[in-house]
């Protein structure tokens, strides 16, 4: 018996002192390629020929891919070229046109 209390004792302890796996989950870096999908789409979306369109954004080992459609191939291009940024090995443009 003394030993079960013991038991909750600690672990009471460790969740109010921080020292559980749940505070170790909080503190992990922040994933590279999703920090890149986020600058990228947050440039997307800042820019203003682009505010209507659907595009989606997955960088995976610092490859950007762009998937979802927009109104012309001119957007298209500027998509690829706001994708672009430090960090960025490549960008696989998958965006379609999209059509009335």
């Amino acid at each position: 018996m003394k030993r079960i209390w013991f038991a909750l004792w600690v672990a009471t302890a460790s969740l109010l002192l921080g020292t559980g796996s749940t505070s170790a989950a909080r503190q992990l870096p922040p994933n590279p390629d999703e920090v890149l999908a986020y600058q990228i789409w947050t440039r997307l979306k800042s820019a203003p020929h682009l505010e209507n369109n659907r595009i989606y954004v997955d960088v995976d080992d610092g490859i950007a891919v762009l998937e979802g459609t927009v109104e012309t191939e001119s957007k298209k291009k500027e998509a690829q070229q706001l994708a672009h940024i430090d960090g960025i090995l490549g960008v696989n443009n998958r965006l379609k046109l999209w059509v009335d």
